[in-house]
């Protein structure tokens, strides 16, 4: 009887270590990835390069690939990865206008600030891995451009169709270029093309060119151009159609407008993500300073 006792208080204390290890084994794996809230996501997106699933309700896939970046933050050092619950942070998400599918896994990836890409729906670790291995390869190209080690049109030249249906290199263009990521239904974008064609008209004859790269067709972008010019201002700079988005994703285009300042010498001079008047007398500058000589 005292050895029957013996033997079940045994397996009642291994059956005890077992669920305590499956216990702290898993919460251990949960634990893996930061919590992203309200509180501390202006910083965490500053990172070098920030993978976050956000997590919405009734979400079945999420576990799946929860799984899948806990797994990948074993295995990439370099990298952070976080997870944020959408319900228990609905009210910040609205406040910054960030929307999340309900129901299916959102994954974007961040760095210093700006989104470099996103997925939405499930995927597999091996899926995942190659999109975060495309930013990174990305990543290290704008870092030698901004660092000067390769130029700007060695890495991002590329030919697009205008309005008239003719193709334009940006290579082959010459000069000091404004190049300007927009949309007709971008009210930022609306409120910098006045300045765009004024700063052309300024400075057209000393060598600036603006170039304007939309992923909207002909007929529409035609139809805003002739409506704007009623109104007083003529888009008189060169503008493009990126339809395929081709050049948009090539240049990892996310927001807009994003605009980039290019020296005669082909390098990248500034990188304007958004728009705001006060930048205006920074951007006449940056102009003067660098026009042909």
């Amino acid at each position: 009887m005292n050895n029957t006792k013996t033997v079940i208080l045994k397996l009642s204390f291994v059956i005890v270590i077992i669920g305590l290890i499956v216990a702290f084994g898993c919460s251990a794996k949960t634990s893996s990835l930061i919590e992203m809230t309200s509180e501390n996501f202006d910083e965490l997106i500053m990172n070098e390069l920030l993978v976050v699933e956000f997590i919405p309700a009734d979400c079945d896939s999420c576990d799946d690939v929860l799984t899948a970046l806990e797994e990948i933050q074993d295995e990439m050092q370099d990298i952070i990865i976080a997870k944020m619950d959408v319900e228990k942070n609905r009210e910040f998400l609205n406040k910054i206008r960030f929307r999340v599918k309900d129901g299916v896994p959102t994954v974007v990836m961040f760095s210093n600030g700006g989104i470099q890409d996103y997925f939405i729906g499930a995927k597999n670790k091996e899926t995942i891995v190659e999109k975060i291995d495309e930013v990174k390869s990305n990543l290290h190209i704008w870092e030698d451009v901004e660092a000067g080690r390769v130029s700007f049109m060695d890495a991002f030249d590329f030919t697009l169709k205008d309005l008239k249906g003719n193709d334009v290199t940006l290579s082959k263009v010459g000069g000091l270029i404004i190049l300007d990521f927009w949309a007709t239904w971008c009210h930022p974008c609306k409120v910098e093309i006045p300045y765009l064609v004024e700063f052309y008209n300024n400075y057209k004859n000393r060598g600036l060119t603006v170039i304007g790269v939309s992923a909207e067709d002909h007929e529409t972008l035609i139809k805003f151009k002739n409506e704007l010019a009623a109104t007083g201002t003529d888009m008189n700079y060169i503008m493009l159609t990126d339809s395929a988005r081709e050049v948009s994703t090539m240049f990892g285009i996310k927001s807009i407008p994003t605009s980039f300042f290019i020296s005669p010498e082909g390098t990248m001079l500034k990188k304007e993500i958004g728009f705001s008047e006060e930048s205006v007398p920074e951007f006449q500058k940056l102009i003067e300073e660098n026009l042909p000589k």
